[in-house]
C-alpha cells in the first residue's frame, strides 16, 4: 500500500480508530502490532491492552497466538481485522448473541453465504485455534469440522469490505463516510 493503512484516514476515520469505537464497552480488547505501538495507544480506548508482535512475517496467526497468550483460556476470543474496518458494535453484537454452550465459532456471512468477521471462538475452540499453523488465515480453526458453527447473516455489505490493495482503498475511501 505505500502507507500503514490501520492509521490513514479512511472516508475520514483511520480503520484502526473505527475498530477501537465498535469495540468500545466491550470487557476486553487485544490490539497486536509490529510497529508503531505508541501511535496504536492513541487510537484505542486507554484500557485496551497492546501487544508488540516482533515477528510480523509469521502472519496473522502468529499475532492471534501473541494475543491468546494475554487471554483466560476459559474465556471466548474473537478476532477483527484490521483491514476490515466497517464492522460495527451492531455487527460484533449480533455474532455475540450467537455464543451458547453448543457453539464453538461464531461468525457472520453475507447475503451469499461468505463468511466474515469478527469470528468468535470459544473456550472450547482454542486448542483449534492455537493448532493453526502460521499464515493469514483463520480458515482452518473456523472450518475444523469437529467444532460446531453458528453463522449470523449480516445484509450491510460494508462488514465484509477487506481494504488490501489500493484500488481496494480508493474504493471504500469514496463509498464510506
Amino acid at each position: 500500500m505505500g502507507f500503514d493503512k490501520v492509521f490513514e484516514p479512511l472516508g475520514g476515520v483511520a480503520p484502526l480508530a473505527r475498530i477501537a469505537r465498535a469495540l468500545a464497552g466491550r470487557s476486553y480488547s487485544i490490539v497486536v502490532r509490529s510497529a508503531d505501538i505508541e501511535r496504536a495507544r492513541r487510537l484505542v480506548e486507554p484500557d485496551t491492552a497492546l501487544i508488540a508482535n516482533d515477528a510480523p512475517e509469521r502472519g496473522m496467526t502468529h499475532s492471534l497466538r501473541l494475543a491468546l497468550a494475554y487471554v483466560d483460556p476459559r474465556l471466548p476470543v474473537g478476532v477483527l481485522l484490521g483491514d476490515m474496518p466497517f464492522v460495527t458494535d451492531a455487527h460484533i453484537g449480533a455474532v455475540e448473541a450467537l455464543l451458547a454452550p453448543s457453539v464453538d465459532v461464531a461468525f457472520p456471512v453475507d447475503d451469499a453465504g461468505r463468511p466474515g468477521h469478527p469470528v468468535i471462538f470459544a473456550a472450547s475452540a482454542r486448542g483449534a485455534l492455537a493448532a493453526v499453523p502460521d499464515g493469514d488465515t483463520l480458515r482452518a480453526a473456523r472450518d475444523d469440522p469437529r467444532l460446531h458453527r453458528a453463522t449470523v447473516v449480516i445484509h450491510d455489505a460494508r462488514a465484509f469490505d477487506d481494504v488490501d490493495s489500493p484500488a481496494d482503498w480508493n474504493r471504500s475511501d469514496r463509498m464510506h463516510p
